[in-house]
């Protein structure tokens, strides 16, 4: 398909936790066998740009980081803290054994290799990148070492002997041009063109317009530039796999990305008008030479009447007697599903709660379940019965931070204190929730943890979706194989089956049914996904997404200021440094002067002038967001990717000035000033008159 549209190269992304999952034990066989990957991209004609991280982002868990890295607590991620680069060279020596002898200079189709991945949202250490530069070419890796940065970090980590490349979804000609600021000579390259973005559970589906990303193309091509398609084909993120922004954003498992290759791997209209435009710069040789997509992949719909059954996974023991309740890594645990139980006087009841919880818990006592607790709503308790003998708390991840400074706060689980009425619970179990395989689900005896088991009949092996609306929350496995998650708040209602999964007869479809309402009997596969529905309705938490506390802007704020128009972001610096708990940041007008607000990113600085992470903190107050026509949302303000924005409402009773963001950071915080990067593809919304308080 990529070959058709007409690129003539593909980049392979590497995932160190999926090809290391037990330390010290790599496995490159089967699907997760690279080297094949790359002969059959030579085969068909194609070139590879590699990417074997150890850092590789993606929105995949961890960022293609191995949980295993802090089982024994805290580390410094992608930094010379030798308990993360020893075994991340041991990581990229091996990759080396599997690829060296397929690089152009070997007869092979690997063009060149990268050097971590947008280092510059993450930190500065120009000897951390040569430490990898070096793994590298001591691996056998003997063709060009690049690296990728925003246009604004371009600067970030930066060496010599490491070709830079920047990544943008728009303006490319100021792009490229802080790119020659950088790098005076050299190719001139987008390291990921963004056609479009990923999804976050319970914001718009994203979608850019096609005539958009043509002119960006024609413009780079026209210049000689060259460029990766960041997506050309997103495809699923299956199983455990999606990763998760700060603060708080999963993402879907669907990564269709709005790509000119769908998720299911068919034509869309960008494709044709992306192919059209990359032949206007072909010779007449390559135009003939083109390939005609291939046919697509059979899709198949129809209704099933299989009733569930209550099938029982088994619990392994992790650990017993323990005082305070351990997180995921330090029982050993990487994805999935912990039960922590506690067995002592509850006969008073009162408010459970666990402000610290990571991420999403359903509680049950004695046996039956009292309600949910979750991450998004730190303050929510559930109320245990009087009388109750044993509470069982089943804790389910939904991704450790795949991006920024936020991954050095990302341990999962149930973490103390947890409390009835304020007193601290002491004395805990913990046991996994083993994942299903087929045919073996059931060898212990029964408890309150049920999954749901449907057996289908299917008369073809034909690629289909499996409908999902209406259902809460979970995750699916067929014939053994993960799904993925699905989550009923949307925007995606469907869930990719490839027919290479599927017999014809019967298939086992196995439902973790954490949200308690998927139905007894049916299921429905379609042959059309369902990308962009919201569905609120459908979360297990029956709260509001985001409450707004009333905000009164004092008289006088801390600073204000106007500011220029243009894509280049801006730091402001206090007189003197500040301790906050709460910030304001006012918007009274915009570059556009149509009264709207947008914020590509928001970040404060700390006393060096490093952002602080966002991890902990909180919108309490929030003028508007747009989230009817587009993914407005506040927390792209402060998701670290500049590619998306907060913007003020627009589509229906249109939000007038002043707009606002008031934040709450988690905890007294000194800040020495903020960071403001205005939306990148257009002015309308990008800050004019502005004003800041510290509250």
């Amino acid at each position: 398909m990529c070959k058709a549209l007409g690129l003539n190269a593909v980049c392979a992304y590497m995932f160190w936790n999926y090809h290391e999952m037990e330390r010290g034990k790599f496995d490159f066989s089967g699907e997760k066998d690279v080297a094949e990957f790359c002969r059959i991209a030579q085969e068909e004609g194609m070139w590879v740009v590699l990417r074997p991280g150890p850092y590789t982002c993606a929105e995949w868990e961890f960022g293609g980081l191995p949980w295993w890295l802090l089982e024994n607590g805290p580390i410094r991620l992608r930094s010379r803290d030798p308990r993360f680069l020893e075994p991340a060279k041991a990581y990229l020596k091996r990759v080396g054994e599997e690829l060296k002898d397929l690089q152009i200079t070997h007869g092979g189709p690997i063009l060149m290799v990268q050097d971590e991945n947008e280092y510059g949202f993450f930190g500065d250490d120009g000897e951390y990148i040569r430490e990898l530069y070096k793994t590298l070419r001591e691996a056998g890796f003997d063709v060009p070492v690049f690296t990728c940065n925003a246009v604004t970090l371009l600067d970030k980590g930066a060496i010599p002997e490491v070709v830079k490349v920047v990544n943008f979804g728009s303006n490319p000609k100021n792009a490229f041009a802080k790119l020659r600021e950088v790098q005076p000579k050299g190719p001139l390259m987008c390291g990921e063109y963004y056609p479009a973005w990923f999804d976050s559970w319970g914001q718009r589906h994203h979608t850019k317009p096609a005539q958009a990303m043509l002119n960006d193309i024609d413009y780079m091509l026209s210049k000689d530039g060259s460029f990766s398609l960041y997506m050309a084909h997103g495809g699923t993120t299956f199983g455990w796999w999606a990763g998760c922004n700060s603060p708080f954003q999963p993402q879907t498992s669907s990564y269709d990305y709005e790509a000119p290759i769908s998720e299911q791997g068919r034509v869309t209209p960008k494709f044709f008008a992306l192919r059209d435009l990359l032949k206007k710069y072909m010779t007449r040789a390559e135009r003939s030479a083109l390939p005609q997509p291939p046919e697509p992949i059979p899709l198949q719909a129809f209704e099933s009447d299989a009733a569930a059954e209550l099938v029982t996974p088994q619990l392994r023991m992790l650990k017993a007697n323990m005082e305070k309740p351990l997180p995921f890594e330090k029982l050993g645990v990487g994805y999935g599903a912990v039960v922590y139980s506690h067995t002592g006087d509850m006969r008073k009841g009162g408010m459970l709660k666990v402000p610290n919880l990571r991420d999403q818990a359903a509680v049950y006592c004695d046996g039956e379940l009292a309600g949910f607790i979750d991450r998004r709503f730190p303050n929510r308790g559930v109320r245990i019965p009087r009388g109750t003998a044993t509470l069982h708390i089943l804790v389910t991840h939904m991704s450790r931070y795949n991006f920024g400074a936020a991954m050095n706060n990302t341990e999962k689980g149930l973490l103390a204190p947890v409390t009835i009425d304020g007193v601290e619970l002491s004395g805990w179990n913990a046991q996994e929730l083993v994942a299903p395989v087929e045919g073996e689900l059931f060898r212990v005896a029964s408890h309150p943890f049920n999954f749901k088991r449907f057996r289908v009949e299917f008369a073809s092996t034909a690629d289909t979706f499996l409908l999902v609306r209406g259902w809460k929350k979970g995750h699916v496995w067929v014939n053994g194989h993960p799904l993925g998650r699905f989550w009923g708040i949307g925007p995606t209602q469907t869930m990719y089956v490839p027919g290479c999964w599927l017999r014809e007869g019967e298939n086992e479809f196995v439902v973790f049914d954490f949200g308690g309402n998927v139905p007894a009997k049916g299921l429905v596969f379609t042959d059309t996904p369902v990308l962009d529905e919201m569905h609120p309705e459908c979360d297990f938490i029956a709260e509001p997404h985001r409450e707004s506390e009333p905000f009164e802007p004092p008289a006088n704020p801390t600073l204000r200021g106007e500011f220029p128009d243009g894509a280049e972001a801006r730091t402001v610096k206090l007189p003197a440094p500040a301790a906050a708990r709460r910030i304001a940041f006012i918007v009274d007008s915009d570059w556009s002067g149509k009264n709207v607000a947008a914020i590509a990113e928001f970040e404060l600085l700390d006393a060096k002038g490093a952002s602080i992470p966002h991890d902990k903190w909180r919108f309490v107050s929030v003028s508007s967001e747009e989230t009817a026509q587009e993914d407005g949302s506040a927390d792209n303000a402060i998701d670290g990717q500049i590619s998306n924005f907060w913007h003020s409402r627009w589509s229906k009773d249109e939000a007038k000035a002043p707009h606002y963001l008031v934040i709450d950071l988690g905890e007294e915080t000194e800040i020495s000033g903020f960071r403001y990067t205005p939306r990148q593809n257009m002015n309308n919304g990008r800050v004019r008159s502005w004003r800041f308080h510290v509250l």
